[in-house]
């Protein structure tokens, strides 16, 4: 009889491959009374062979020498939800701005629609979500990648060349100050692997010929600009003035001569300060002209309320250090100014007018940033080899109001980068590109946003069982979004991002759609309070493959490998040594779970790579409920070619099965009967594709059409909906029939099938897109 069956697998495959059927084998008799029944996919163990009228392969297959195809429909998008990373990468924008209890980023501009896209985030929640604020009809069309200026609070400054643009990225509300200067060539856009906006290090030892900057004023309230004219042949400034633009409908110019005293620092958006009696702008000017990096004067410009030069204080008795001037900074109230003496090591704090040097700095670049009143500076300090410390000092006092401690590498990046955006109201909140934390005395900073900044990669993603919501696990985070309005509602960074690479093996809500599970291979798990935003629990990786969560959420539920023994495990999050739940019976093989009952008691295992066909329901103390009679059904399709499955309520198990040879990719579904009488496999049918169609992969199958492991799916045991890559799986067990609705045929990401089956999400590079399933 096993001579029999392996000829007709023979044949089997024959047709699978497209090559010519041959049904004349002898067929002995079925175990377990399946008289003169062949007892392979898709036989119903009827004992008349006669004409193969039950193939795997479809009705009729004996006159048709091929499988049929794998149906495609290509389905277009619904709706798409953009996502971003509030910290930025290297070539992103960078500045941060920051509220009591909001932050923000400006991510870039879209010509065609004129708006301009900022990430935000909730700080209470941890929500991020992005914000499109349009362009009024009279402002100009900006560049696709604009400069927002630093010390950004409820408003930011966006500016490109002598355009000048207040924005409230939460109201959505735009102030256009001023347009572009016809004058004045416009410079090009940075490219898109150029570091954003002007001020790089590279080009502080020069002056262009002729250049805006535009400094954003304390909490985005007013912004300085100036026109940097620069005479290379007589190496002298040739400009003059600067007009101050304020968040209502006033400007005003103010006026001196940059031959004389120079220009604000280049690298800084804080050098002017607006009082209620009068105007100080910071400048700088080298001592020997064009000698940029040796001794400069520094300045600072006192004007009356109408922009007229009252006084311009300087200290004569002392040189300021070229190298460091275009960092050089004034705090908002116009008292206090953060400057290098040339025969010193670093930069201190000055007292404006009659240059005091207050307050002696350790550290290079060591202002942090000032409150938007600028009655508080927040500093850093040398503290520890590994370890700088950061601490607010309010100025009139010198009091130290907090401080904490941050590596290294976050206060002081390469040496070149500005590694902090803003400070809060009160220094209550600092904004650095690392991430967001409270001003408060803590031995460590008390974070309320951090991340790694990276691209946007989602490893793995999951509906809610009732369809609202959807998680996503990416490197840097896990998300959650509302399914209907595509906002974010939850966002819970990692510590330190995942490295690109990492394989996701699921994310999963709760029962209650309270708690996420989320876990990478080799790297992980994760439980996550919604309510909080917090991660409650972090394991370490599981010690083994398919890996799939307790719907209970007491445990991860894996496969050791062959080595190990092939046994399916359980590890519980209390901790303790891993439980087994299924003992592997066979030595080089491995049992994988397929399926766990919403109470956890019943689980649905196969026994792979043995030669014949074990599939059992096992109970939660591992004692077998169902031996499925597979015995002598080809393995191929009860357990060892399986990438997912599903027991349904009369007990039926429904596997889908991959399987390659040359270049073709079989997709097969095998339903199969917890009867003993020899009527084991109710149908099984398929369908193939050439491989190179659709590459791709999911977790454990091999192209774009394999449905991922572990995911929810929709329907039943007569029509059901698996997600994959390139999109949605549909199999019609009713029909035998296959369908694949691709939102691409060389999807680069993932997809989460509703469990309501009328649609699915796509995470991409880019971001999340909706497509409707028929």
């Amino acid at each position: 009889m096993r001579k029999s069956f392996w000829m007709v697998a023979a044949v089997v495959m024959a047709a699978l491959f497209a090559l010519p059927v041959m049904l004349d084998a002898q067929r002995g008799p079925g175990k377990g009374g399946n008289k003169g029944g062949y007892k392979g996919p898709n036989s119903k163990g009827n004992g008349n062979n006669g004409g193969n009228k039950n193939s795997p392969w479809g009705k009729g297959a004996a006159k048709q020498n091929n499988l049929p195809s794998l149906q495609i429909e290509d389905v277009k998008p619904d709706g798409a939800y953009e996502v971003y990373n509030l910290l930025p990468t290297s070539t992103d924008q960078p500045m941060i701005g920051v509220t009591a209890d909001k932050a923000y980023r400006l991510v870039g501009y879209t010509k065609e629609t004129r708006n301009l896209k900022f990430v935000t985030l909730d700080m209470i929640t941890g929500a991020l979500g992005s914000k499109d604020v349009k362009l009024p009809s009279d402002a100009p069309d900006i560049s696709e990648r604009p400069r927002m200026a630093a010390d950004g609070g409820q408003l930011c400054v966006v500016s490109d060349q002598a355009c000048t643009i207040f924005v409230d990225p939460f109201k959505g509300k735009v102030k256009v100050a001023c347009g572009y200067d016809s004058a004045v060539p416009v410079g090009p856009a940075p490219a898109p692997k150029e570091k954003w906006g002007r001020g790089k290090d590279k080009d502080k030892g020069a002056a262009p010929a002729e250049e805006y900057q535009v400094h954003g004023g304390a909490g985005g309230t007013y912004a300085l600009s100036v026109l940097v004219k620069y005479d290379k042949e007589s190496k002298q400034y040739t400009g003059s003035g600067a007009t101050l633009h304020f968040e209502g409908d006033r400007s005003i110019t103010l006026n001196w001569s940059h031959a004389t005293y120079g220009v604000p620092p280049k690298d800084r958006d804080a050098v002017c300060a607006v009082t209620d009696s009068e105007i100080v702008v910071l400048t700088t000017l080298p001592k020997t002209p064009g000698a940029f990096g040796s001794g400069h004067n520094l300045y600072a410009l006192v004007f009356d309320k109408k922009g007229n030069l009252k006084e311009a204080q300087t200290d004569s008795e002392h040189t300021w250090h070229g190298g460091n001037t275009v960092r050089f900074t004034l705090s908002p109230d116009g008292k206090f100014i953060v400057a290098h003496r040339e025969d010193g090591m670093y930069q201190h704090i000055i007292k404006r007018g009659t240059f005091e040097q207050v307050h002696k700095c350790d550290y290079i670049d060591p202002c942090v940033g000032f409150s938007p009143d600028g009655t508080i500076g927040v500093f850093l300090e040398n503290n520890t080899p590994q370890l700088a410390r950061v601490k607010a000092i309010k100025l009139d006092t010198l009091e130290t109001l907090w401080e904490t401690n941050i590596t290294h590498k976050q206060a002081a990046g390469d040496g070149n980068d500005r590694m902090f955006t803003s400070v809060g109201p009160g220094a209550t909140v600092v904004a650095g590109i690392f991430g967001i934390f409270r001003g408060e005395t803590a031995e460590s900073p008390s974070w309320l946003y951090r991340a790694e900044a990276v691209d946007f990669e989602p490893i793995a993603m999951s509906y809610d069982e009732g369809g609202k919501y959807v998680a996503v696990l990416a490197l840097d985070r896990v998300f959650v979004l509302d399914a209907k309005s595509r906002e974010e509602v939850n966002s819970i960074p990692f510590e330190t991002a995942l490295p690109a690479g990492t394989l996701g093996e699921f994310v999963r809500f709760d029962a209650k759609g309270k708690k996420l599970m989320a876990c990478a291979r080799n790297k992980g798990v994760w439980i996550i309070d919604l309510s909080t935003n917090t991660i409650e629990k972090t394991l370490p990786p599981v010690p083994g493959t398919w890996a799939r969560a307790m719907p209970d959420f007491s445990g991860v539920l894996y496969s050791q490998s062959k080595d190990e023994g092939g046994n399916v495990m359980v590890q519980k999050l209390e901790g303790g040594e891993p439980e087994r739940i299924y003992r592997c019976e066979y030595k080089d093989s491995m049992a994988v779970c397929y399926w766990i009952s919403d109470k956890c008691d019943e689980f649905l295992i196969a026994e792979r790579d043995i030669g014949e066909g074990r599939l059992f329901l096992v109970d939660e103390k591992g004692e077998v409920e169902i031996a499925y009679d597979v015995a002598d059904v080809d393995p191929t399709y009860v357990g060892d070619t399986a990438i997912t499955g599903f027991v349904t309520k009369k007990k039926q198990a429904v596997l889908i099965n991959e399987f390659s040879k040359w270049s073709y990719t079989g997709i097969n579904c095998t339903v199969i009967s917890p009867s003993q009488d020899g009527d084991s496999v109710e149908t099984s049918f398929s369908a193939v594709f050439k491989t190179e169609e659709l590459p791709g992969r999911s977790t454990y199958g091999a192209t774009a059409a394999s449905p991922f492991f572990g995911g929810l799916f929709a329907g039943d045991e007569r029509n059901c909906k698996f997600a994959c890559p390139a999109g949605v799986l549909d199999v019609d067990v009713g029909k035998n029939a296959f369908k694949l609705y691709a939102w691409s045929r060389q999807p680069k990401g993932l997809a989460a099938v509703n469990p309501k089956g009328k649609e699915f999400f796509v995470a991409g590079s880019s971001g999340l897109t909706t497509y409707k399933v028929k």
